[in-house]
C-alpha cells in the first residue's frame, strides 16, 4: 500500500544519511588532521563513529522523519528538519564526550562537524529521496491503479493522487458510479460500475481506489471479491468525517470495533484529575484571598449606588444539562424581573460602578465558589441561562454537545473574542463551535494558555465586555 511505501522510502532515505554521515565523519577527520598537521588518536573516533550511527539510527526509529513524504518537502520545512537532525546528532556526540570524560578527542573538530552535517543533511533530504524514488518505484514496480467512484470525488483526491505519482502510483483511468461528468476530471472514464469486470481484466490493473462509501454492502463485498479474484490491491478512501460533519474516532474495546463521533480527551480519568487539580490551585486561593476584599468593595459600591443583595444568583445548565446556582456580584439595580436578557450596551439595568465591574469581569469572581465545590472548572464553555436552552439548540443542532464537560468561567469562545451580547445567530453557532473544538482538544497546556488570555484581557478588556 502507500502508507508502506512513504515509510519505506523515509527509512531507507534515512539508512542512507546515516552512512552518508558516517563518511562526512571520517572525511571531515581527515581534513581536519591535514590542516592541523596533528597525528589523531584514530582509535578514539572510532567511538565517536559508532555513536553518530547509533544515534542516528535512533532518531530515525522515534522522529517523524520515518513517516514524512520527504518528496514534497519545501524549503522552510527542509531547513527545520535538517537543523533538528544534525541538532540531534551533535548533541548525542556532545552528550557521550561530556558522560566519558574524554579529553583526546578535538572540541573544535565535533563544533565544525555540526554545520557541516548540517549541509549535508539539507542536500541529502532534497537530492537522496528523489533518486531513491526513481530507483525503487519505476518499472515493475510501477503500480497501475484505476479509481472507482463519481468524477466529484476523482476531483477531490487529484492533489493527493499528484504528490504520489513518484511513488509508482500510475493512474489508468475512471469507472463512473454516477452518470454525472465534471470537467475538472482529467482521468479518462473507462465505463461504469456494472462494466468492472471487463475492465478489471483488459486494464491489468494492480491497484483499485475506492472514493464511493454510498456502494451498497453486496456491492463492496462483490468488489472486493473481484479485486481478489483479479489480483488487485484494494483501497477505500475514508470519507466519513465529510459525509457526518464531526470528527470521527475508532477503536477497539474487548473484541469489538467502535466507532464514535469526536475525540474527548477528558472522559481519561487522568485528564480529568489534572483538569481539577488546576481548578483547586487557582480556586482555593482566590476564595480565601482575593474574594473577601473584592466582596467589601463590591458592597461598598452596592450600598451607595443601588442598595439590594450583594449576590446575584441564577440557575444555569452544568455538565450533563444539570442546573446549579451560579453566583455573580450583582450589577444591575434591583427590580430587574427579566433575568434572560443578554446585557447589551449601555444598558440601563446596569448601575454605574457595575459597569466598569463587568468590563473588568469583577462580577465573575464568585464563580470560583462554583468551581470549588466542582459545580464549575476555570476553564470550559460558560453556562447559559436555563431558559436559553431550548432556544439556542433550535439554533445550533450541536449546542448540547458543549455539556459533556463542566462549564468555566472562562473558554476559548471567550480569549477568541466571541464574548459580550449575541446579536446573530452565527454569533452564537461560532462560540459553539469554539466550545465543541475545546472539548475534541483539551490540553493542560491549552487550559494555561486560556487562563493567562484571559488575564490579559482583564487588564485590556475587549469592546464586547459590558
Amino acid at each position: 500500500m502507500i502508507s508502506h511505501r512513504v515509510r519505506g522510502l523515509s527509512l531507507m532515505h534515512g539508512l542512507v544519511q546515516t552512512l552518508a554521515l558516517l563518511v562526512l565523519f571520517w572525511v571531515w577527520m581527515l581534513l581536519f588532521s591535514l590542516g592541523l598537521h596533528h597525528r589523531f588518536m584514530r582509535e578514539q573516533y572510532v567511538t565517536y563513529a559508532i555513536v553518530l550511527v547509533v544515534t542516528s539510527l535512533l532518531d530515525l526509529g522515534r522522529s517523524k522523519l520515518a513517516r514524512s513524504d520527504l518528496l514534497h518537502l519545501d524549503i522552510i520545512r527542509n531547513h527545520s528538519l535538517s537543523v533538528r537532525q544534525a541538532g540531534v546528532i551533535v548533541g548525542g556526540l556532545l552528550l557521550f564526550l561530556v558522560a566519558s570524560k574524554d579529553v583526546a578527542i578535538s572540541r573544535l573538530f565535533l563544533f565544525t562537524f555540526a554545520p557541516a552535517a548540517y549541509l549535508l543533511l539539507l542536500a541529502s533530504n532534497v537530492v537522496c529521496p528523489r533518486w531513491l524514488a526513481s530507483l525503487l518505484f519505476s518499472g515493475s514496480s510501477s503500480a497501475k491503479t484505476l479509481i472507482l467512484g463519481t468524477p466529484d470525488d476523482a476531483v477531490k483526491l487529484n492533489p493527493w493522487l499528484e504528490r504520489k505519482v513518484r511513488y509508482g502510483l500510475h493512474l489508468v483511468g475512471l469507472i463512473t458510479t454516477s452518470t454525472g461528468h465534471d470537467s475538472r476530471c482529467k482521468l479518462p472514464v473507462l465505463g461504469d460500475f456494472s462494466q468492472i469486470t471487463n475492465i478489471l481484466r483488459k486494464t491489468d490493473a494492480t491497484k483499485l481506489i475506492v472514493l464511493d462509501l454510498s456502494l451498497l454492502p453486496d456491492q463492496m463485498v462483490e468488489l472486493a471479491d473481484l479485486c481478489d479474484k483479479y489480483g488487485l490491491r484494494l483501497l477505500i478512501v475514508n470519507d466519513l468525517e465529510d459525509r457526518f460533519h464531526r470528527s470521527i474516532t475508532f477503536f477497539d474495546d474487548d473484541g469489538f470495533h467502535f466507532m464514535e463521533f469526536r475525540r474527548e480527551p477528558l472522559e481519561c480519568p487522568v485528564g480529568r484529575t489534572v483538569k481539577r487539580v488546576l481548578d483547586l490551585a487557582v480556586s482555593i486561593p482566590v476564595v480565601l484571598f482575593v474574594l473577601p476584599p473584592v466582596t467589601l468593595m463590591v458592597w461598598f459600591f452596592q450600598q451607595t449606588q443601588s442598595p439590594g443583595p450583594l449576590f446575584f444568583r441564577q440557575r444555569r445548565t452544568g455538565k450533563y444539562n444539570r442546573p446549579f446556582l451560579i453566583y455573580k456580584f450583582r450589577t444591575m439595580h434591583t427590580g430587574n424581573f427579566d433575568e434572560g436578557r443578554q446585557a447589551v450596551a449601555d444598558d440601563a439595568r446596569v448601575f454605574p460602578a457595575g459597569k466598569w465591574m463587568r468590563k473588568l469581569s469583577i462580577d465573575e469572581l464568585p464563580q470560583f465558589i462554583n468551581v470549588l465545590i466542582g459545580e464549575m472548572s476555570v476553564v470550559g464553555p460558560r453556562p447559559h441561562f436555563v431558559d436559553h436552552d431550548a432556544l439556542f439548540g433550535e439554533i445550533a443542532h450541536f449546542y448540547r454537545v458543549r455539556s459533556f464537560i463542566k462549564p468555566g468561567i472562562t473558554g476559548l469562545a471567550q480569549v477568541r473574542g466571541l464574548r459580550g451580547e449575541a446579536r446573530k445567530e452565527r454569533d452564537l453557532i461560532d462560540r459553539i463551535h469554539s466550545d465543541v473544538y475545546y472539548l475534541e482538544n483539551w490540553s493542560p497546556i491549552m487550559d494555561w494558555v486560556i487562563i493567562f488570555k484571559t488575564a490579559w484581557q482583564v487588564i485590556a478588556p475587549p469592546k464586547t465586555a459590558y
